[in-house]
């Protein structure tokens, strides 16, 4: 370990498969964003359609990725965690090629080994979730750029904004990495010959032209405005358009700073918390590295992003309730580019311990060459033994009634059948119409009608929500009668309904 790059690599690379190919079977029912988001573009892309794939509310490129694998499978969920295991795996990677262009080996063996066990980073890679192929392709952008800075050469930054492009068709966050390009160059790189900075930004500028305006053409055409992406418009990630809610503007401030960083102290883990806080107490006492003077503005920029999404893009209420488009996933990029001091603070901790260890004798009877690995396998094991319990944690084991009650309906009734229900995810295993119904909110009366005029005939609800809410038990046993009932040890117990004619 440390000695071999090519046995690091293979570690490396094995931990990423046999963790991605547990959770891959250990995560039982489809994301809500695969189900009705990801899925439905594949879908469109794999039968042709591809202005209307176009036209949806995400970024193209994972689902046309699903979309090019269901061409082998037929069956679009596995399709997706396919696509999301590999680049999950692909990952360690660039990362770990950074790593050890910006700091050294051990810094980046450590850093990949820490982002492959990750509990969110391996958890979405065996998900119909797009993260992993975007933090992989962000990975590729980083590195392709820094690579492209640190040498004389300026042709290869043509093909900077290539990199970025990519990553941004996957999330329009991928753009981040080019606008981190413009403030390096502009701010902090040193050219040797005179206008060579200028040569750079034109170079930059005219990629950049090539590469995303047709898509941002075709975004304008659509929304009828100039924005990233078809879900979140720039104007009202800035605020142009003005804040949703109530309350002064510095109170709004103080909760969107608040929710942000509970939002990344979630995500993050503890212990990577604290690793990180020593990796950077560390760097406090030495200079740093040229190259994480363009990984700090990276983390800035979006840092600064995601504060104005939570911000501009929030509604709250008096009661300080937050409704947001904001998603812990979107914290995982800070995770990526921080992640190397990260692996700096465990090997500033490794060193701390070997030296306590040395200093009270406890090695005298083990050689001196290996010493230092017996302190760092036995690190490894307590780091391992502390995350991967929750990565490991099986997902949405609870919602198995879910699939079951969708693939019975599937059996039991005819193309076009229109499903009512409060759980959307049976619709997606039934493959059938469905149209959203809240107990707590829709009288059953209204919600009996509703399925007359759509000639529907099944509702499908979950067990507690039809004890104790504005009598609907007793007016679900007069007009529905019970077909099927679906439960489980730790699962939610879901109900399939028939509407008596």
């Amino acid at each position: 370990m440390l000695k071999n790059e090519k046995l690091d690599l293979t570690l490396l690379l094995l931990v990423a498969i046999l963790l991605s190919i547990y959770l891959f079977f250990r995560t039982y029912v489809i994301s809500w964003d695969g189900a009705f988001q990801y899925i439905p573009i594949a879908k469109d892309f794999a039968s042709g359609l591809y202005e209307k794939a176009l036209s949806q509310g995400q970024q193209p490129l994972y689902s046309f990725f699903v979309a090019l694998l269901s061409q082998s499978l037929s069956d679009y969920e596995m399709a997706g965690k396919l696509v999301s295991s590999f680049f999950g795996i692909l990952m360690i990677f660039p990362v770990y090629l950074l790593g050890k262009q910006i700091f050294d080996k051990k810094v980046a063996f450590f850093s990949a080994l820490l982002l492959a066990i990750h509990p969110y980073i391996r958890r979405f890679s065996g998900d119909v979730l797009k993260e992993s192929t975007y933090l992989f392709f962000l990975a590729i952008a980083i590195l392709f750029a820094w690579w492209t800075i640190q040498r004389s050469r300026t042709f290869p930054y043509l093909f900077i904004p290539l990199f970025s492009a990519i990553a941004y068709l996957v999330r329009p966050d991928g753009v981040e990495v080019l606008l981190a390009v413009f403030i390096y160059i502009l701010f902090i790189k040193k050219f040797n010959a005179p206008g060579e900075k200028w040569v750079v930004v034109s170079l930059l500028v005219l990629s950049s032209a090539i590469l995303f305006l047709p898509y941002l053409l075709h975004v304008k055409e659509i929304t009828g405005m100039w924005t990233l992406s078809k879900a979140k418009s720039v104007q009202g990630l800035l605020g142009w358009g003005g804040m949703g809610g109530e309350g002064s503007f510095i109170r709004k401030i103080l909760m969107s700073l608040k929710t942000l960083n509970v939002e990344i102290l979630r995500l993050y883990h503890p212990l990577y918390i604290f690793l990180l806080i020593v990796g950077l107490w560390k760097k406090m006492s030495s200079h740093l590295k040229v190259g994480e003077g363009f990984l700090v503005p990276l983390f800035v920029l979006h840092y600064a992003v995601l504060f104005l999404l939570v911000l501009n893009l929030s509604d709250r209420s008096g009661d300080g309730t937050l409704e947001s488009l904001f998603s812990g996933r979107h914290v995982l990029p800070l995770l990526l580019v921080s992640m190397f001091w990260v692996g700096e603070g465990f090997l500033a901790i490794h060193h701390w311990v070997y030296k306590k260890f040395e200093s009270f004798g406890l090695f005298h009877r083990r050689p001196l060459n290996k010493r230092p690995s017996l302190v760092l396998v036995a690190l490894i094991i307590l780091v391992s033994a502390i995350v991967l319990p929750k990565t490991l944690k099986p997902q949405r084991y609870e919602r198995l009634t879910e699939k079951w009650a969708g693939m019975w309906i599937k059996n039991q009734s005819r193309e076009g059948t229109t499903i009512f229900a409060t759980v959307p995810r049976v619709a997606y295993y039934a493959d059938r119409n469905y149209e959203h119904i809240d107990l707590n909110k829709d009288r059953i009366d209204k919600i009996k009608a509703s399925m007359v005029g759509g000639k529907a005939v099944y509702l499908v609800v979950r067990e507690e929500e039809i004890s104790g809410f504005h009598g609907n038990a007793e007016a679900i046993k007069k007009d529905y009668v019970e077909l099927a009932r679906f439960e489980g040890k730790g699962m939610e117990k879901i109900i399939v309904y028939r509407m008596v004619q």
